[in-house]
């Protein structure tokens, strides 16, 4: 069932319903019975994988708090096969095949680093496993837990509570990643169906569609045309696909992510926010305050710091980044194409970090690191950048990677604009996104303005009291917004990217 489809909606509607009709004390087994109703849609024999998942880590989070005061070397014990468990469980699904292929490789080719390539074409035994949706995030809300645990908060008592935390059907699939502290602390508080949840939830619903469906999916189809022919394409054509595929997959995600917060906020629920307008990062490392903020905060907290963070030496720091970030790239996905991904952004921070403190340190740059055109230098090449490194998440193996690579710069081009540059000028993307753009630079100006306690300009405080206060405007206007959005959708119905990962 996915988020962009009638069934979901009509699904959403009755939950909706039925949640805040019946007495508070059965909403919480609703939800939950809710939850499993809309995993199970898709397979329900993974039901009872994340039911067994979600038994065992509340076993252990209550046998690691019950040891951790009196037997702290126990309570670690369990914390290891807890940990042993949740990525064993991960890696079967997730790694089995691609470990089979790089072992069947490595033997075949004498395990040369030079014949990479070979481990992409190599005809190995494969287990047929399909991929259950959401495991990659649902695993690290699982370790999440049991460490957070171990470190000294206190385990959730109870079965019900604990199942909706890990089985919360608006941030299962794709999260955001949720921290349990904060979602019990609003089961406690008892959610309520306040206006402004309503206003805000439907709101991030329809601009999520709006992201997916009028954008993301209309890009899709201009990526897709350049992925199919990268043979053929012309030096624009190569540049609008992968440009292309970086809003491609930003639409796509944070689309998914404003319908499962609204959904959350439409039930009482607050989920964390995963994005934060990537693309005005001034540098590798606010870009990654920015972008996918749910999985980079917990890279950060259960990965980075236990490597050792930035207590030892340069050298240290640099080699924890860096291997947070190549784990964090095979976290993405099981393919020789995610770990270079990885690779790449692990060296562009730590390139990225050298640059900042080298410009930090040097006089006759600090005049220019104090204008606009030092800030806004740093968020083109981090555009540029993102744009490079995201075709190894998009290309289907290494060789049509560094084929588009290379293409580029001019090497293998087939003139200088082609079929995709040409389609990209006829397509409704190139009028709808600079709109999109322009709204998402002017909302994050007024929260800015807002939070920093400056007075809107009076026609944008216009515009936000005729909105608070008017039922008939935001009905019109989100009435107009879903039937532009149903006359946008493509013919075909296009999953959510990451799914996948």
């Amino acid at each position: 069932m996915l988020f962009n489809s009638f069934s979901y909606l009509a699904f959403f509607l009755l939950v909706f319903t039925l949640y805040w009709v019946m007495p508070d004390k059965h909403r919480r087994l609703f939800l939950l019975l809710a939850s499993y109703f809309f995993y199970m849609s898709w397979k329900p024999e993974y039901g009872l994988l994340i039911l067994a998942l979600t038994v065992v880590n509340y076993w252990l989070g209550l046998k690691i708090g019950n040891l951790l005061s009196e037997q702290p070397q126990k309570a670690k014990n369990w914390l290891s096969v807890g940990l042993v468990f949740n990525l064993g469980c991960l890696c079967f699904y997730k790694y089995t095949n691609f470990l089979l292929q790089s072992f069947f490789s490595a033997i075949t080719y004498g395990g040369s680093i030079a014949h990479i390539k070979a481990l992409e074409t190599a005809q190995s035994p494969a287990i047929n496993i399909i991929l259950p949706l959401g495991i990659s995030f649902f695993t690290f809300e699982f370790i999440h837990y049991i460490v957070d645990v171990y470190r000294g908060s206190k385990p959730v008592k109870s079965p019900l509570d604990f199942a909706l935390f890990a089985s919360f059907f608006p941030s299962q699939i794709a999260g955001p990643i949720k921290r349990f502290q904060d979602f019990m602390h609003q089961l406690e508080e008892k959610p309520t169906l306040k206006a402004e949840y309503f206003n805000e939830g439907l709101f991030l619903i329809l601009q999520g569609f709006f992201k997916k469906i009028v954008l993301g999916d209309n890009i899709g189809l201009l990526v897709g045309q350049g992925f199919h022919n990268l043979q053929n394409l012309s030096l624009c054509d190569a540049w609008v696909t992968a440009i292309g595929f970086t809003f491609q997959i930003f639409f796509d995600f944070s689309g998914y992510t404003d319908i499962g917060r609204g959904s959350a906020l439409l039930l009482g629920y607050k989920v964390p926010e995963n994005f934060n307008l990537p693309f005005l990062a001034h540098n590798l490392t606010n870009f990654w305050h920015r972008w996918h903020i749910s999985l980079s905060t917990w890279l950060r907290d259960y990965l980075f710091i236990p490597l050792g963070g930035s207590r030892g030496s340069a050298w240290q720091t640099r080699r924890n980044t860096f291997l947070t970030m190549v784990l964090g790239g095979l976290w993405h996905g099981a393919d020789w194409t995610f770990v270079i991904w990885g690779i790449l952004h692990g060296a562009g921070l730590i390139l990225s970090k050298e640059w900042t403190d080298f410009a930090a340190r040097t006089s006759w740059l600090k005049p220019l690191r104090q204008t606009r055109v030092w800030h806004w230098c740093g968020v083109a090449f981090v555009c540029l950048f993102i744009c490079q490194v995201s075709i190894f998440m998009r290309a289907p193996n290494l060789d049509q990677a560094l084929c588009l690579v290379g293409k580029f710069f001019g090497f293998g081009i087939n003139g200088i604009t082609g079929d995709v540059s040409t389609a990209l000028l006829q397509s409704t993307v190139v009028y709808t996104l600079p709109v999109y753009l322009l709204y998402a630079w002017l909302h994050q100006r007024s929260l800015t303005m807002a939070k920093n306690g400056v007075a809107l300009p009076s026609l944008a405080r216009l515009a936000q009291s005729c909105w608070q206060s008017s039922k008939a405007l935001r009905l019109t206007t989100s009435a107009m917004l879903a039937l532009f959005i149903s006359c946008m959708a493509p013919s075909q119905l296009s999953p959510f990217i990451y799914f996948q990962f």
